[in-house]
């Protein structure tokens, strides 16, 4: 059962960072403490309503968008998202590569193209309860140390006619992770309505779930957990704007009008040019 439900992503947030101030449990991990919560969901009820207006957090959905777009690009290498999280250089390997571009396992047909399975075993049964993207392979259990992938697996399910999404992490960051993640798979949720309904399902878009094997908050955050639970004022749950893609809005769609972040190495005033292009023309205004 959630632990929190809400129609707000910035009450989600919140709420959930309080919890874990309140009631996190402190552990020490990977030589750094954390105080954490196993076993944690949540639900959010409205998978567009996306924004996080707590100012403590200071969150940047351009940022959020810029990660979505590298991850349908399926590219591995970080010489264009480093330009923005200075993560990902820190887990990247000898090739300047990481693991976690999961658009990499969504639709490479290395990995199945595990996109286009689900969508035709949603299109050939609509109560499947098979429809699951795999992203943590057995291979990263003796690959690149640093990048071990954060989510386990995607859940896609139809019911009373709307398309739910649940999420398995095996671990969750609740100050930074937690808040990309939300944003790339409701953008895949949303997607994935899309998808069905331009094969016919007329699908509505249903609830986003999410687990967290451990959810937690680091030690060096937690003068800003702090922060945002004082700061916290349910009158910003509705100050947000909502990330609503614009129905015409598929997978192909995005790749043909050049809507995805490519492969080469870019400049990275031209990376913002191309998200703020591509948010005006996949987003409801």
């Amino acid at each position: 059962m959630s632990k929190f439900i809400s129609n707000s992503f910035n009450e989600l947030f919140c709420e959930s960072i309080s919890y874990l101030q309140s009631r996190g449990n402190r552990v020490k991990s990977r030589g750094s403490e954390q105080l954490e919560q196993i076993f944690y969901s949540c639900t959010l009820t409205d998978p567009r309503n996306l924004d996080i207006t707590v100012p403590a957090r200071k969150f940047n959905s351009n940022y959020s968008v810029t990660e979505w777009l590298w991850y349908l690009s399926k590219d591995r290498n970080v010489h264009n998202i480093s330009k923005f999280a200075k993560i990902w250089d820190m887990i990247k390997d000898e090739n300047n590569e990481v693991e976690s571009n999961y658009g990499t396992y969504i639709f490479s047909s290395s990995f199945g193209n595990q996109w286009e399975w689900v969508k035709n075993e949603l299109a050939s049964d609509r109560d499947s309860r098979r429809a699951t993207i795999a992203i943590n392979q057995p291979h990263h259990k003796s690959g690149n140390s640093k990048d071990f992938p954060c989510t386990q697996y995607m859940h896609f399910l139809i019911r009373d006619n709307r398309l739910h999404l649940g999420v398995c992490m095996r671990s969750n960051d609740a100050v930074f992770g937690f808040c990309n993640d939300v944003f790339t798979f409701c953008m895949f949720q949303q997607l994935m309505v899309n998808e069905l309904n331009d094969i016919g399902l007329n699908v509505k878009l249903g609830k986003y779930h999410q687990t967290a094997g451990s959810f937690h908050v680091y030690e060096h955050h937690y003068t800003m957990m702090n922060n945002i639970s004082s700061q916290y004022d349910t009158r910003q749950n509705s100050m947000g704007k909502k990330f609503s893609l614009k129905g015409n809005v598929t997978y192909q769609y995005m790749k043909e009008n050049g809507l995805i972040i490519p492969n080469q190495d870019m400049e990275k005033s031209q990376i913002k040019e191309l998200v703020e292009m591509c948010k005006d023309k996949i987003y409801v205004k």
